[in-house]
């Protein structure tokens, strides 16, 4: 070839370009590295092992935690599916009074329930069309209040009668069951009923679909008849308004013509029973609407809608959601949102210190056994760069395998969790698996920061000698002395932090206040609430450190296998720390939790109200009719639940009518009364004798009544034999004040310190000082946490002027000892192919709540468990090398096994109790800052801190165990001896 050929091929040759060549410079050394990692994860096959099962346990509680509380279909999806195929929009126009203020609904919907005024009509068609779009149309249909469905009466399809309290009384029970009816005209109906599975659509009026559930309780099919009917009102609405009342004692026969597949008990038909009542009697009847048309309703349709009162719930607005700047504003509390930065910052530092301290070891203890292999990289040329490339690598290769593996994991766990709890749609989100992987994986180079600096600092021959680096330092002991402070110094500056965060005032939340933009600084508070916690754990650490060096100082008298523990961890602190440290933050992430769980269900048990305990449950008919057929369906469902359940007994309860002419309520003392419009606080309200807070109404004390019917007021009225079968705390003495004439209250403001109370009667619905034809002094008692705002015995409510109580419900007695499981398999007895039922069993029945509330506790306990056992493990991988040299020289294995279980004491006895400590002041630090962000704001919940004690010791023991039993069966010789040249 000639040098002209040559030069032709080389001009002809393809230039690199520059930043290919950059890229191949960047690439080629991390291609090396990664091929390093990964033979040196092979050739340490139990260090990987363990390495990547610290990684994967951070990550699949991520993941867990995501599937657990994450699978809830959004609201979104969910109201897009609520409009029919074929919709724009729906279109919901209430009964609320019209005011300037229009109706502040979100794209999904109402944000919340609202209140309807019964003399008010809401808008209709000629309203409501005027603002759609013109080529559109608006379609109505009715929703039906609850129904009975029977095939035990006689009238035929088509007909329609007055029904009245007594029509369904004669009628076998197991012919009822209890549905809604939805109707509309031929062409609307067609856009709400679903695909039918047997029969065809109605041909008129006379005719109905129904839900397989429905078909299947009732017995029927296409071509057989049954018989609607509404049930008396009882005071209750809903989303349509006062429909109960309009329609209530009426009947009508229909024809089924088709069913539906469905889980539901719903009914369809042509308007002509439900809509025509409704027209009737239109005030306070919501007015239920589709939009079909050409045209999409807009969000400023919607915004021009609730002037009137309505929203519209557009596919267009979901698919095009607006933006925050168009959406009604929401104010912002500043206390709200100082309490909710503390929840965020104490559970993100939380949960950052688990990953973070659970993956770290792992590295550390990589780059101590890498020493010598980084070394020899050294030696040969490698700079301080690629020894950080090095460890980093390693850090990616373990912490992808360790995120695949946790994010399996995870998933399945998720999975089981949320199977086990309640039922609703779901979605997986799968999402959470790649962001898993790409965490542990940007965890794992993030975690290899420490080692990789250390391993940069490296002198090759002491690594190749296997000797510590210590550069010559100035002033060692002095060093040595600042270090032994610097973690007592910082844990002081954090506390310190955080009592400021917990002492400086609070914005003001006034409404002048707020109007001007509100005062204080939520800015400074929010500082030092962060600083303090990054304090606190930086403190810890030292700390940590510091305490074992201490120990180590003073471990001159002690026996000898203490002494050289004590001494090995204060000389090898590489090995020692990493142990320690994620051993620490598991207990204190499953300690915090319990703290926050135990917490909770307290505050959730002052809130909220409940009518039994212990081995106690309430039934409660779920459409009420009247007193004699509630109870005949009550009594035959008690009867045929003794055949498979122990029942000890059964007591009625009736409360003051709804919508009676007489209404009774307790009051405050004539000589201990708020001002006007406020009202005692909750810390007022569940301790007799508690110093009185008034405050205004959003913050007071109204617990939430859970109860198993429908109906009724909150003023209760049974025998002492009823009130001593609740199991309620400080029922026989209240019982004995029941007998004695006197009441019960749920609210201790409201005892005198004479210990009487005070009963307004009242034509209002709800009865006050300012609204009372007379009050009653009788004698008191005070019940925590019971349902019933005001209790009292029959003869005393007819002492009251009470003439006809309303039934509402019975308390069932289960035999003594009969658990929570026994009693939820009593309601699905109760329950089961019977609808016309309410069944309410003790709430909270634990001190964490429900049984399904323990899962996350016991999740990071397991976890705590977990990174004990593996962290020994870790540890041990460098000391079988000090271990095969002391069995050289003489060393028993019973020897060597003590000295491995008192190196676990060790590693235990520091990571455990400043964990479990550290837990239990974070745990209380959170609540209380809930308790002062909720005073701030005008209540005061959040009373109690509850550690939960038997959760903390199970921990605590559960560690312990599991470390001195994983150290004990690691603890003997090594099986397995090489022979180094170094040695």
């Amino acid at each position: 070839m000639s040098a002209a050929d040559t030069m032709e091929r080389t001009a002809a040759a393809p230039v690199p370009h520059p930043a290919a060549g950059m890229v191949e410079r960047w690439w080629r050394p991390w291609l090396a590295v990664l091929r390093l990692a990964a033979h040196d994860a092979v050739r340490h096959r139990a260090r990987t092992v363990l390495a990547t099962l610290l990684v994967a346990l951070p990550i699949a509680a991520l993941v867990g935690g995501t599937v657990l509380t994450q699978s809830a279909v959004p609201s979104r999806d969910l109201a897009l599916a609520g409009i029919p195929d074929g919709v724009h929009a729906t279109v919901t126009a209430t009964a609320v009074t019209p005011t300037s203020v229009p109706f502040p609904q979100i794209p999904e919907g109402a944000p919340g329930p609202w209140i309807d005024d019964v003399s008010q009509v809401p808008a209709g068609f000629k309203e409501l069309s005027g603002i759609l779009p013109a080529g559109n149309s608006l379609r109505q249909y009715w929703n039906s209040p609850q129904l009975l469905a029977t095939t035990g009466l006689d009238l035929k399809p088509g007909e329609q009668a007055v029904a009245g309290a007594g029509v369904i009384e004669s009628v076998d029970r197991r012919k009822i069951s209890v549905s809604t009816l939805q109707e509309a005209d031929a062409e609307t109906l067609g856009l709400l009923l679903p695909r039918l599975s047997s029969g065809s659509f109605p041909a008129d009026s006379s005719g109905t679909v129904l839900t397989s559930a429905l078909a299947s309780q009732l017995g029927v099919a296409a071509g057989d008849s049954l018989v609607l009917v509404a049930p008396p009102f009882n005071g209750m609405m809903g989303t349509s308004g006062r429909i109960g009342d309009a329609v209530q004692d009426s009947q009508r026969g229909y024809r089924v013509a088709g069913i539906v597949d469905s889980e539901e008990s719903q009914a369809w038909a042509l308007d002509g029973w439900i809509s025509t009542m409704a027209a009737a009697s239109p005030a306070g009847v919501d007015g239920h609407w589709l939009v079909v048309g050409d045209e999409s309703v807009t969000w400023e349709q919607a915004k021009e809608l609730n002037r009137l009162q309505s929203f519209a719930v557009s596919r267009h607005v979901l698919e095009n959601y607006p933006a925050a700047g168009e959406l009604y504003p929401v104010p912002v509390d500043p206390v709200a949102l100082l309490g909710r930065i503390a929840a965020v910052a104490v559970t993100g530092l939380v949960g950052g210190l688990l990953v973070l301290f659970l993956v770290t070891p792992a590295f550390a203890v990589s780059t101590e056994q890498s020493r010598r292999m980084l070394g020899l990289a050294a030696a040969t040329g490698a700079t301080p760069s690629d020894l950080k490339r090095i460890v980093t690598a390693q850090g990616l290769v373990v912490g992808l395998a360790g995120g695949i593996l946790g994010a399996a994991l995870g998933s399945i766990a998720g999975i089981i969790a949320r199977d086990a709890g309640p039922s609703g749609p779901t979605q997986f989100p799968w999402w959470i698996l790649p962001v898993g992987v790409v965490v542990a994986g940007v965890l794992g180079m993030i975690a290899t920061w420490l080692p990789a600096r250390t391993a940069a600092r490296l002198a090759p021959v002491d690594a190749l000698k296997d000797r510590p680096t210590e550069p010559p330092q100035p002033n060692a002991n002095v060093r040595r002395r600042m270090a032994g402070l610097a973690g007592p110094l910082l844990l002081l500056a954090g506390l310190a932090c955080a009592a400021l965060s917990l002492t400086l005032p609070l914005p003001d939340v006034s409404g002048q206040a707020m109007a001007s933009g509100g005062s204080g600084a939520p800015g400074l508070l929010a500082l030092f609430m962060v600083l303090g916690l990054l304090l606190v754990v930086a403190g810890l650490v030292q700390s940590l450190k510091s305490l074992v060096g201490l120990g180590a100082r003073l471990s001159g008298r002690l026996p000898m296998l203490p002494r050289l523990a004590l001494r090995d961890a204060a000389d090898h602190s590489s090995r020692f720390l990493p142990a320690a440290a994620g051993i620490l933050v598991s207990v204190l992430a499953a300690s915090f939790l319990a703290v926050a769980m135990g917490s909770m269900v307290a505050n959730a048990k002052d809130m909220n109200g409940s009518m039994t305990a212990n081995h106690v449950f309430v039934v409660g008919p779920n459409v009420p009719v009247s007193a004699t057929f509630d109870r005949l369906v009550i009594d035959d469902a008690i009867e045929k639940l003794r055949a498979d359940f122990p029942v000890a007994g059964h007591h009625p309860i009736f409360t003051t009518p709804g919508t009676g002419p007489l209404h009774l309520a307790a009051v405050m003392p004539e000589n201990r009364t708020c001002p006007d419009d406020q009202w005692p606080d909750a810390a007022s309200s569940v301790e007799v004798g508690a110093p009185l807070h008034c405050v205004a109404w959003e913050g007071s004390y109204h617990p939430g009544m859970s109860l198993a019917w429908w109906g009724g007021t909150s003023t209760y009225i049974m025998n002492a034999g009823a009130l001593r079968s609740s199991g309620r705390p400080g029922a026989e003495a209240a019982a004995a004040v029941l007998e004695a004439g006197g009441a019960v209250v749920n609210n201790a403001a409201m005892l005198s310190p004479e210990g009487t109370v005070r009963v307004a009667r009242s034509t209002d619905p709800l009865p006050d000082d300012s609204n009372a034809k007379d009050t009653v002094v009788v004698p008191g008692a005070f019940m925590k946490g019971f349902a019933s705002y005001l209790t009292v015995s029959p003869e005393t409510a007819a002492r009251l002027g009470i003439e006809s109580p309303e039934y509402v419900g019975e308390y069932v007695v289960a035999a003594e000892g009969t658990g929570p499981a026994e009693l939820a398999r009593a309601r699905e007895l109760m329950m089961a192919d019977n609808n016309l039922l309410m069944v309410g069993l003790p709430q909270l029945p634990y001190p964490w709540g429900e049984q399904a509330m323990l899962l996350p506790i016991a999740l990071l306990a397991a976890l705590a468990v977990a990174a004990a056992a593996i962290s020994i493990l870790l540890a041990r991988t460098q000391t079988v090398r000090d271990a095969a040299t002391m069995h050289a020289v003489g060393a028993t294995p019973k020897f060597l096994r003590r000295f491995t279980l008192v190196q676990a004491c060790v590693v235990l006895g520091a990571g455990v109790p400043l964990g479990a400590l550290a837990g239990l002041g974070l745990g209380w630090y959170l609540i209380a800052w809930q308790r002062r962000a909720a005073r701030g704001m005008g209540n005061s919940p959040w009373l109690e801190t509850v550690p939960l004690w038997q959760v903390q010791g199970v921990l605590i023991v559960s560690v312990i165990a599991t470390g001195l039993l994983t150290a004990f069966i690691i603890g003997g010789p090594p099986r397995k001896f090489v022979r180094r040249t170094i040695d």
